[in-house]
């Protein structure tokens, strides 16, 4: 009994020893989390290249309108079929694998479209098989990401992950579209699928980079089948009233959103006369006021709380400011009011993304990303396609403001609706 007692003195000794697990550092010391958001920011770039290059071979060689559309179809279609089975899978299997899987299987996808578009002249069946294989790829790294981000982060840095994830998102994306254009321009479709495969490539270098860590859900691979985990998942969300409201609200955001984005671009084309450099700035003031919102999020913490009416306040906000926006004379006039939108936006989008990583427990994150993406990415095609049509038959101006009423009172229901985010602290 004598000899124990010094052996129990010296425990915790030894914890303080050994070295805090990668969930319990600051987001700047945490290794694998960064590894893993860098191999996000460089794809995203990345694939920006890819769509540039993609849309201008099916425009410049087939010159069909339709054969445009049928690629956005494939790529709803297999986001539909296919989603909420891909979030199954990131619940079920090491995240980490995953994320290579697609990573490098979307890398060699790439380098075999750049070169059957381009040295051997696929037929466009061919380039849409392929296409539709990239997109079913793709849906397994989303779900799988976004689960890791959580686990990696811990509970207690989930808002600061989580907008340092969308921050450099942004900034990949922003400086990839601008960057894309030019790049073609200059090196043609071939260089740019080609560097996308790099990207996507490198993206898998740095997932291995970030080491092995474990997931989450594979022990729930070893309870339940397979589609019994599937049905889970729905069940979870129809269950849970805060994360059925995020899965109803994130979707009706986006269409409303998107749908008034492209409602600008026509206004400012057809009745603010705007030139090249007045529509870039026009372009440039969502993405920005998107990183603005980011870095106040990121800035405030654990210090910014009632994130759910911060969530209903720029959701509300956001239908006025686009009627505002549908009366503004010329574009300079316009500038302000958008970039504000952009910020509203953010918190719209950002706060409900970690209200849902905190709330969701880490073995259902990937059916609940999974769902979630599946319904996000129908809304915005659909919206699009009713608002142009009616754009082309009242006018654009109409049109938006009709939109930012919906919004609007979209908004109010929501506020009253949704009352479990309008709640949650």
């Amino acid at each position: 009994m004598e000899v124990s007692r010094p052996l129990e003195k010296k425990k915790p000794l030894l914890r303080r020893m050994m070295p805090a697990p990668d969930s319990e550092r600051p987001l700047r010391k945490n290794r694998p989390f960064l590894w893993i958001m860098a191999g996000n920011t460089i794809s995203v770039f990345g694939d920006c290249f890819n769509g540039i290059a993609l849309s201008l071979w099916v425009l410049q060689t087939t010159g069909s309108a339709k054969l445009m559309a049928a690629v956005q179809i494939c790529y709803m279609a297999t986001t539909i079929l296919f989603g909420t089975l891909a979030g199954t899978v990131a619940d079920r299997v090491d995240r980490r694998k995953l994320m290579l899987f697609s990573d490098f299987l979307r890398a060699g996808i790439a380098a075999a479209l750049a070169v059957c578009l381009f040295y051997l002249h696929a037929p466009f069946p061919v380039m849409l098989a392929l296409v539709t294989l990239s997109a079913f790829s793709s849906l397994f790294q989303g779900p799988a990401f976004h689960a890791s981000v959580t686990q990696l982060a811990g509970k207690e840095r989930i808002q600061q992950a989580t907008s340092a994830v969308h921050l450099t998102d942004n900034v990949a994306r922003i400086s990839g579209l601008a960057l894309a254009g030019v790049a073609v321009a200059a090196f043609g479709g071939f260089a740019a699928m080609l560097f996308t495969s790099v990207t996507f490539f490198l993206s898998g270098i740095c997932v291995l980079a970030a080491g092995a860590f474990s997931s989450a859900g594979s022990k729930t691979a070893e309870r339940a089948p397979f589609f019994a985990d599937w049905s889970g998942g729905f069940a979870f969300i129809r269950k849970d009233a805060l994360i059925r409201s995020i899965v109803i609200l994130n979707p009706l955001l986006i269409l409303f959103f998107m749908s008034s984005l492209m409602l600008i671009q026509v206004v400012a084309v057809k009745d603010w006369k705007a030139g090249p450099i007045a529509f870039g700035l026009i372009e440039m003031c969502i993405p920005l006021g998107y990183m603005i919102g980011a870095g106040l999020i990121l800035s405030f913490s654990s210090r910014l709380g009632r994130r759910g009416w911060w969530v209903m306040t720029g959701l509300v906000a956001l239908g006025p400011v686009f009627v505002a926006i549908s009366f503004m004379p010329a574009a300079p006039a316009a500038l302000p009011l958008i970039l504000a939108a952009g910020i509203m936006f953010a918190f719209c989008t950002m706060l409900t993304q970690i209200i849902l990583r905190s709330e969701v427990e880490l073995d259902m994150q990937g059916r609940i990303y999974g769902t979630m993406g599946a319904i996000t990415n129908v809304a915005p095609t659909l919206g699009l396609a009713v608002t142009s049509a009616l754009a082309d038959e009242w006018g654009a101006t109409r049109v938006l403001e009709a939109v930012g009423l919906c919004l609007l009172v979209s908004g109010v229901a929501a506020v009253w609706l949704l009352k479990p985010i309008r709640n949650y602290r």
